[in-house]
């Protein structure tokens, strides 16, 4: 693949935006990496920027020049709406209208399975499902796939929104499983958000799992092949469950069971 001109990785200093960099660093000739935490660069092609994304001025000009963007950045689980604005949803109109103002193809964005994790565990899921956000952090997830279809339909900035689900080296419980990616396949995803061609795309984020509650049928058809794959893990850890009948009855889990009181819907 030819490489691309420059881009833009943001949440860096995450866990899974340390785990992204190096692969991102050989497939461009200038990457930039920008956190709110401090940062160094890592590789040649590297420079590193501390800032906010709710700081238009820095944005405009760390996203200058910029082919894409790869968005990481943002606070990773369930808060209350003072953490959850800022982090998910402010800063993130931010860059999109900075990112279509700077004239950047495309974003390739973490969104999540919390987006739909209202969804039972026996209803297969594909990427034009109903949003069914499971949590404050999931609806805000669902704020930013509707931010990119409107940024990619009405502007031309490509969205690739990507539903993941637990990113480790291995699944350690039976939700896991179904929802678990390894951090190559993710990585490999992402790749293909850069590469492929289209307009505006809903994934999923999972490895190769026989028990996975997503076909994924339109990541395969874009170029996605995993190469790996929970099933090795069943014996191990298919009785490795809560004790929380409204967690295992939801795909989100424990984030579907938080503060739940639906009495109708745990009675059915």
């Amino acid at each position: 693949m030819a490489l691309i001109d420059c881009i833009v990785l943001t949440g860096a200093a995450g866990r899974l935006g340390r785990s992204l960099r190096p692969g991102l660093a050989a497939s461009c000739r200038e990457l930039r990496v920008l956190d709110q935490a401090p940062l160094t660069p890592e590789h040649a092609n590297e420079t590193a920027f501390q800032i906010d994304l709710n700081d238009e001025t820095a944005l405009k000009e760390v996203l200058q020049g910029a082919s894409a963007v790869v968005h990481f950045a943002g606070y990773p689980r369930e808060a209350q709406w003072n953490v959850l604005l800022p982090a998910n949803i402010e800063g993130t109109i931010k860059l999109w209208d900075q990112a279509h103002t700077a004239g950047v193809d495309r974003i390739i964005y973490a969104t999540s399975n919390h987006a739909v994790g209202l969804y039972p565990r026996d209803r297969p899921l594909d990427e034009l499902v109903h949003p069914l956000p499971d949590s404050r952090y999931g609806l805000s997830k669902v704020f930013m796939e509707g931010l990119a279809s409107l940024y990619a339909i009405k502007h031309g900035v490509r969205g690739f929104g990507m539903r993941i689900g637990h990113c480790a080296p291995e699944p350690t419980d039976a939700r896991m499983l179904s929802h678990w990616i390894h951090p190559e396949d993710l990585a490999a995803l992402v790749s293909v958000g850069l590469h492929a061609d289209y307009e505006n795309e809903i994934v999923y984020g999972a490895s190769d799992n026989m028990r996975s509650w997503w076909p994924n049928a339109r990541a395969r058809e874009l170029g996605y092949h995993p190469r790996h794959s929970a099933d090795a893990f069943i014996e191990q850890l298919k009785g490795c469950v809560s004790n929380d009948p409204v967690a295992e009855r939801f795909q989100g889990g424990s984030f579907a069971s938080n503060g739940f009181s639906n009495v109708r819907t745990t009675q059915r």
